[in-house]
């Protein structure tokens, strides 16, 4: 995704936004004519404006534009069911600098992690909020995405891909031997330390809010 203010043209030396998305969709569409992207929720409005900005695009809404642009894309809604988790995995990905871990590969953190009850709340209400806008969208546009969980997915990498390319309407070719996923999970027992502490701390927070209010309401 484009920082701040750039363009794709400017950061992929393309001689035009039509031309960068053009080139996109040549380079990354699989012989079976299947084109997919990924699109967290922080970065789809920073897209759609882009994509608006380019002449024959701009005269449509956001869902009429994407359908225009990928041929009625169908769209996979990957989850969690466990926000605490997911939180304490962002919070401790932003304090170390490492998001990923590939399998085989040590990753070197810039910075040991340290437990903040503020960060992984803050976290916690960003994916809450990050949930109900993709909620929102879908059911204004009246789109039926098929839902993925993370924790399904590394309990069964095979019966998800078989799952997507179902949904896809995609056929299986026979013998395929679908690899594991290159990136590892990295929660580990300090990530679930903080997040059994977070828990402890959110429900007394919780309580504490609810005996202010009754007080208040006596």
């Amino acid at each position: 995704m484009s920082k701040p203010g750039e363009t794709w043209e400017e950061r992929c030396d393309a001689p035009s936004r039509a031309g960068y998305i053009e080139r996109v969709l040549q380079e990354h569409t699989g012989a079976n004519g299947v084109f997919g992207a990924v699109v967290m929720w922080s970065y789809f409005e920073r897209m759609l404006q882009l994509l608006q900005e380019v002449g024959e695009y701009n005269r449509f809404s956001r869902a009429e534009l994407l359908a225009e642009l990928f041929n009625r894309p169908k769209y996979v809604w990957m989850r969690r069911r466990n926000r605490v988790e997911q939180a304490v995995s962002w919070a401790m990905a932003c304090q170390t600098g490492v998001w990923a871990q590939k399998g085989g590969v040590t990753s070197q953190p810039s910075a040991p992690p340290t437990f903040d009850f503020k960060v992984i709340d803050e976290w916690c209400n960003r994916i809450a909020a990050h949930e109900a806008g993709w909620a929102n969208y879908f059911r204004e546009n009246q789109i039926e995405p098929m839902v993925l969980y993370y924790e399904d997915i590394v309990t069964s990498h095979r019966t998800t891909a078989e799952r997507v390319l179902e949904f896809l309407a995609l056929p299986l070719p026979h013998r395929m031997e679908i690899p594991a996923p290159a990136v590892e999970r990295q929660a580990n027992e300090i990530s679930a330390q903080w997040a059994a502490s977070y828990r402890k701390l959110k429900t007394k927070q919780t309580s504490k809010i609810r005996q202010i209010a009754q007080r208040f309401r006596i």
